[in-house]
């Protein structure tokens, strides 16, 4: 599959990163832009982070690039920066919430999300080492936090009672920012893994639910209001109810569509992720609006978000998107969840108890190696149902939706299941791979042991 994805750049350290590849990458970004063009540069805790940075920066300098250099920050901080300082394009080292062995690049543009010919192009001109030979551009140190979290403040109206808070940062970038933010607002903040640690040895990056069982226990104990966790990089956020319960994808995207884009009045649009439950677009649907699917990946929903001016969009895996920021932002979105809950006299457990039922299954990943033609081999065996192409391959039949596509950043394929209900996951699984049985079985096997159900769950033993 190779470092560069469709939306950034992410590969394991040193085997397929180093020094030397961040050097080469920072000269060609750097060289497809006009001399004396400036930069931002941020990174993430990792423990690598801080010699990739370097190493980039360098790269940025030697092809005439000017380099401001914005320290260990989350990535919604680093898009903030690109606006805030006017500068054209940035770079932000962060694997985001892949494992503590990988590292990365997002690359951020002034006006746009990147593209994925954007990568295409500058891995070409790394394999042809195509870099500019200029006078070499100048380095910067800037701290931005006082100017991000005053812009935050802006934004977010303050709540109407105080909340009890657990915040789970994970050891990542938001440690330091979120708790003092959220407390800023008037919240009462318990802090869990809230000390930076490049080495994640409380909980691995990803905020999915069956890493989250230490925020839960923590706001039972606690008797707290909500749970918050922040990935690696902190442009993603998972709720926890007071009774528990994760509020994962389809049910954040749920609380935000009912509390806050039911009540805006006229044309309004919602972009999803085409892995959402079926629950989504039928919610938007229900509060006047219209839901938009969209293929998974920060950079395609972003702009798509941007193209159909929408209100809001999702994605299943914890980004939140508002018309407001023009990108999404996880500790804006934590801040506007909390404010928009404080408005509720209910807890948040009864709130989401009002949600719909949905039965469909967390991804499912397999290997890509050795089945590079899976998607064509399937799409030439199927018997019946409705197929969509646009996100690898999704096909819907009477009695549920089958989906399989490559990660844009794995080298593995995902593939979810959504049923009328629970007893209907198997026969999908057969159906999307009745000519491939022991792919079929591994896929069954993997939801079996799979800590995450695919049906309604409340309790911590769920």
């Amino acid at each position: 599959m190779g470092i560069f994805k469709d939306c950034d750049i992410r590969g394991t350290v040193p085997e397929e990163l180093n020094p030397d590849v961040a050097y080469f990458i920072g000269r060609a970004f750097a060289s497809s832009f006009p001399e004396g063009t400036s930069f931002a540069v941020g990174g993430d805790v990792r423990t690598h982070t801080p010699s990739l940075k370097e190493a980039l920066i360098e790269g940025l300098r030697d092809s005439g690039g000017n380099v401001v250099d914005l320290g260990t920050v989350p990535t919604p901080l680093f898009y903030f920066a690109i606006d805030h300082l006017r500068t054209p394009a940035g770079v932000m080292v962060t694997a985001s919430h892949n494992p503590p062995q990988y590292n990365g690049f997002k690359i951020g543009f002034a006006h746009r999300p990147p593209l994925p010919e954007d990568f295409t192009a500058l891995a070409r001109q790394v394999e042809e080492r195509a870099f500019r030979k200029g006078a070499r551009g100048r380095l910067l140190s800037m701290n931005l936090v006082e100017e991000y979290l005053t812009f935050l403040a802006s934004r977010v109206l303050p709540p109407q009672r105080t909340l009890r808070v657990v915040v789970d940062c994970g050891n990542g970038c938001s440690s330091e920012l979120a708790p003092r933010f959220l407390h800023s607002l008037g919240h009462k903040v318990i802090p869990l893994f809230c000390t930076p640690d490049g080495t994640f040895p409380n909980r691995p990056p990803n905020p999915e639910a069956k890493n989250l069982r230490a925020l839960r226990e923590k706001v039972l104990e606690t008797r707290s209001d909500v749970g918050i966790a922040f990935d690696g990089d902190g442009d993603r956020v998972v709720f926890v109810a007071d009774d528990g319960t994760v509020l994962e994808g389809e049910k954040g995207m749920i609380f935000f569509i009912r509390q806050h884009f039911a009540p805006i009045p006229g044309e309004k649009k919602f972009v999803y992720d085409l892995k959402c439950s079926s629950v989504v677009p039928e919610e938007v649907r229900r509060a006047g609006g219209i839901p938009i699917p969209e293929r998974s990946g920060h950079a395609y929903i972003k702009r798509r978000l941007l193209e159909e001016n929408a209100v809001m969009a999702g994605e299943i895996s914890g980004h939140y998107f508002f018309r407001e920021l023009g990108r999404d932002d996880g500790l804006y979105a934590a801040s506007f969840f909390l404010t928009l809950l404080s408005r509720n006299s209910e807890p948040l457990s009864s709130i989401i108890a009002t949600f719909p039922q949905s039965f469909v299954t967390p991804d499912i990943r397999i290997p890509q190696k050795g089945r590079e033609n899976l998607l064509s081999l399937l799409e030439s065996t199927l018997q019946g149902g409705n197929i969509t192409r646009l996100d690898g391959l999704r096909v819907e039949w009477e009695e549920g939706w089958a989906l399989i596509r490559k990660s844009v950043t794995e080298p593995v394929y995902t593939l979810r299941f959504e049923g009328k209900d629970r007893e209907a996951i198997p026969s999908l699984v057969h159906r999307l791979l009745a000519a491939f049985p022991e792919i079929a079985r591994e896929v069954l096997e993997k939801l079996s042991s799979d800590s995450a159900d695919y049906g309604p769950r409340n309790s911590l033993e769920g």
